[in-house]
């Protein structure tokens, strides 16, 4: 009993997770793709699994950051990839908390009803431009990022 007291404690105090709809628009093809996965942020791991329209897990633990496909395969991303997916991934987690999207260095934040327009700052901006998050009763709705070349990636919360 003592145990899985400790075990939820942990659970609620250190994990995050919810379901998402991501709707990604490459510009170069004019495409539009959309996924449904979920993220779960833990105290020092981040897990993105999709499961629509095929399975992929993505990883982020210790600087690290793996790719599980639907067969097992494990894929561990080097050099920019990894970067790059680092990057994402923590830029998904700061804008899907309202309490981190007011105290943070890396953006400017503008108010306008319920939407916050976030200007993105330094190293940052070379790869987001801006954002755009929605949100009610100080829940984190959705948000948009939008990147230089006029690529999009929206996160809707299920």
């Amino acid at each position: 009993m003592r145990f899985m007291m400790i075990f939820f404690l942990h659970v609620v105090l250190f994990a995050n997770s919810y379901n998402f709809i991501e709707s990604k628009y490459i510009s170069a093809v004019s495409a539009s793709f959309e996924k449904e996965g979920n993220i779960n942020i833990q105290k020092n791991a981040v897990v993105i699994t999709y499961k629509k329209p095929s399975y992929k897990k993505i990883v982020e633990e210790d600087n690290n950051v793996s790719i599980e496909d639907s067969k097992g395969t494990v894929y561990h991303l080097k050099n920019q990839a990894r970067h790059y997916t680092k990057l994402f991934i923590d830029i998904m987690v700061r804008l899907g908390d309202f309490d981190k999207l007011k105290s943070n260095d890396d953006f400017d934040v503008q108010k306008d009803g319920n939407i916050y327009n976030l200007t993105f700052k330094g190293d940052l901006a070379d790869s987001i431009v801006k954002a755009e998050v929605k949100v009610k009763n100080s829940k984190v709705l959705s948000f948009k990022m939008f990147m230089p070349n006029d690529d999009t990636l929206k996160i809707t919360k299920k």
